[in-house]
């Protein structure tokens, strides 16, 4: 069960975790980045999967993101070990950013 109290910053994940999640990475969003494959944008996020708790008490999460047009599949990490902290593509080896989200 998920929660949203319209300043979307806190909230409950669908496992029941509480704490923040206010990146804007969520599913269905469209993130500019070229595909690792094909070259083309844009990745569509497909899930938004949690991970565990950092140390910081901030959720670790995996985005999974596939291309709209070859349907290639790559990931990244939001809050790798503290918040606000993204890791690079999988496949890819960008970083993204919330500024490239559409």
């Amino acid at each position: 069960m998920f929660y949203n109290n319209f300043d979307n910053v806190h909230g409950e994940d669908r496992y029941g975790m509480v704490g923040k999640t206010g990146d804007g990475f969520r599913e269905n969003c469209r993130l500019t980045i070229p595909c690792y494959k094909c070259h083309q944008q844009p990745l569509i996020i497909a899930e938004r999967n949690w991970m565990d708790t950092n140390n910081d008490d901030s959720q670790r999460y995996q985005i999974v993101v596939t291309c709209e047009h070859c349907g290639a599949v790559d990931q990244f990490i939001v809050n790798e070990g503290r918040e606000k902290r993204i890791s690079k593509l999988k496949y890819g080896h960008q970083r993204p950013s919330e500024q490239e989200l559409e």
